[in-house]
């Protein structure tokens, strides 16, 4: 018990320190775990012998059991794959997955037989083997970048659901491989194994079998069972039974000698069209973010230093050997795709790695005398190297690749010559000024529409849009786009930078040009305060406040009294902004935030007390409309 604390503080306390300074370096929280554990590794080997603990047997009971981190974030992913979507995105799985899978299994293999003369059978295994990548690395930095929506983001997660599907037929080819008699390594590596002692042919047979019984149990036995569990109201029984479906699952699993990882990925595949999909995802997710924590630090803390130092040059090139081969794979693959240059960047360097699942396959090809020990030793280095390097792959992404895309892009198109003189002139026909422009248009009023992004050109002059290529930074630009003649620009630019540099310019230069601001937030509101400026449009806050309408409306409030409410609170928080847009450059923090605090206080006050919203809570809503209740609030100029 003593030793399991000792190992516990070490991992815990590394990872707090360790996490926030890669996340401060933007390196991501991966490259975090994975330093913090092979601090902690070497900590261990520094430290047991002086304790006379068996260090290696301390980390590979706690590998064990942070394993359990991977299978339930397969869980997740299952229970967020609905077959449905599942088949809509079949021939995209296809084509990105069953490409890459198949020509870096094929490259691999060769490499292995005619480079290190190995039998066909060991090259096949090794392919299938570094063929993976990591789920867990890949979906975690995608999130956390905000990148998983992309399309480059969209097709690296469809290579990597055909990865993990894949798993199942590799599982059961790599015993059909066997160069020699099996060793025992196979029972060490996964305990209990019913199926050790059937013939070869056999056991294919047991995987699909236990695919099958896994199916049934999720089909027809968990609805039932959630739904006696539901009617007990019993918040932590329906957490309890969450956490025991995917425990009794990956332990059938394991007694069959698969991947527990694998079993449960089926299961959350099948229960995604459950009614309890979403409760099931909700309860598993903080066990999910600790363990996989723990299971990032524990590859870091196998990492062998003692044989990489003896293998450092072997090691070193068969890692880059491995990215590299992978990296031209995902190019062919992402030209057959058609990905445009920045998505293809994203879908090369993120699939570059090994996979946590290499691990797993490695011992069973040992255990199958596919793959010798020694040979296995190294290639488990090599996979973790690989996945220690992906964080930094990720930041060559973004950092260099991204941004030189971007930039040039924008920089070899030549801006579009303007002929026209309009009313007005919107910058920016994103999300947010296509709104704009559309409503102006309706109404016959004619308008300059300029933007820098080619893509977004495109794709409006499919619909109908004459939409100008140009940076509105440039003020030649805006001058041959009429800016003189124009009576009214709108600044609706993503740039929140930006749009602040072109206000403060134009509020200089063009004083009596009436300018309609877009702000992404408070901040960007303060700043355009200071400058002057009078039409403020924060781009969230008139439908978020309707939304609050409509809900006051639901739980039972006359429509007045819900309008009156919205509109009180909008005049109020308006207020609010520009008073606190007067302390806010003032950098006192906790002066702006006590300020806030009162300001709020005193916004709850005014709306808790508005009588003439209380007075109507008896009468009927006739009588009134929009207009008239602006004008008695007082409530002209709103943004």
């Amino acid at each position: 018990m003593t030793e399991a604390f000792i190992i516990a503080s070490l991992f815990f306390g590394m990872g707090v320190l360790m996490v926030p300074l890669a996340k401060k370096f933007n390196l991501g929280s991966v490259l975090g775990y994975l330093i913090a554990g092979a601090i902690v590794g070497i900590l261990l080997t520094l430290v047991t012998p002086l304790l006379g603990m068996d260090s290696a047997h301390l980390l590979e009971q706690l590998n064990h059991a942070s394993e359990f981190g991977v299978v339930l974030m397969l869980f997740i992913i299952g229970l967020e794959m609905q077959p449905s979507h599942l088949w809509k995105m079949k021939n995209t799985i296809l084509n990105a997955g069953g490409l890459q899978v198949g020509l870096t299994a094929l490259l691999m293999m060769l490499i292995a037989m005619y480079g290190f003369h190995l039998p066909w059978q060991t090259g096949l295994a090794i392919g299938l083997v570094l063929a993976l990548s990591s789920t867990a690395i890949i979906m975690s930095t995608l999130a956390e970048k905000g990148w998983q929506n992309t399309i480059g983001g969209q097709a690296t997660f469809a290579a990597l659901l055909f990865q993990d599907i894949a798993v199942i037929p590799i599982i059961a080819v790599i015993p059909l491989l066997v160069v020699g008699a099996p060793t025992e390594a196979l029972h060490a590596g996964h305990g209990i194994n019913l199926t050790a002692h059937l013939p070869t042919w056999l056991k294919p047979l047991v995987v699909l079998g236990a695919i099958v019984l896994v199916y049934i149990i999720s089909r027809y036995v968990i609805n039932p069972l959630f739904d006696y569990i539901a009617r007990a109201r019993q918040k932590e029984i329906f957490t309890t039974a969450a956490l025991g479906l995917v425990t009794t699952i990956a332990a059938l699993m394991s007694l069959l000698g698969l991947s527990p990882a694998l079993g449960v990925f089926i299961a959350g595949v099948i229960l995604s069209e459950s009614e309890y999909r979403h409760e099931l995802e909700a309860d598993i997710e903080p066990f999910k973010g600790l363990l996989l924590g723990v299971f990032f630090m524990t590859v870091g803390a196998a990492f062998n230093f003692a044989l990489f130092a003896e293998q450092y040059v072997l090691i070193i090139g068969l890692t880059l050997l491995l990215i590299v081969t992978k990296i031209l794979v995902l190019y062919v693959v992402g030209k057959i795709l058609k990905l445009k240059k920045i998505e293809h960047a994203l879908f090369c360097l993120a699939l570059a790695q090994g996979g946590e699942f290499a691990f797993v396959l490695l011992t069973l090809a040992v255990g199958q005398s596919v793959i010798d020990t020694a040979l296995a030793d190294t290639l488990r280095i090599v996979v973790a190297l690989s996945m220690a390097l992906t964080p930094l792959l990720f930041l060559l992404y973004e950092k260099v690749i991204l941004p030189k895309q971007v930039n040039s892009g924008k920089e070899t198109r030549e801006a579009d010559p303007i002929n026209e003189n309009n009313q007005v002139i919107i910058a920016g026909v994103g999300r947010f000024g296509q709104i704009v422009g559309r409503l102006l248009q309706y109404n016959q009023f004619s308008i300059t529409a300029l933007d820098d992004d080619p893509n977004r050109i495109e794709m409006l002059r499919k619909y109908g849009w004459k939409v100008f290529f140009g940076d509105a930074m440039r003020m030649d630009l805006l001058k041959s786009a009429g800016i003189d003649q124009a009576k009214c620009m709108v600044i609706a630019m993503d740039d929140s930078g930006k749009v602040l540099q072109l206000a403060e310019y134009l509020t200089k230069h063009h004083p009596k040009l009436e300018l309609f601001v877009r702000a992404k937030d408070r901040i960007v509101a303060y700043h355009l305060h200071q400058l002057g400026i009078k039409h403020i449009y924060r781009e969230t806050f008139e439908s978020s406040a309707s939304m609050g309408e409509a809900v006051l409306r639901s739980l039972g409030l006359r429509a007045y009294q819900a309008k009156r409410s919205k509109l009180r609170y909008q005049l109020e928080d308006e207020r609010l902004v520009r008073e606190m847009a007067k302390s806010y450059f003032d950098k006192d923090e906790k002066v702006f935030a006590l300020n806030v605090q009162e300001q709020l206080d005193s916004l709850g006050k005014v709306l808790s007390n508005d009588q003439h919203i209380k007075q109507h809570r008896l009468n009927n809503d006739t009588g009134w409309d929009e207009s008239s209740l602006i004008d008695d609030l007082g409530h002209k100029d709103r943004y």
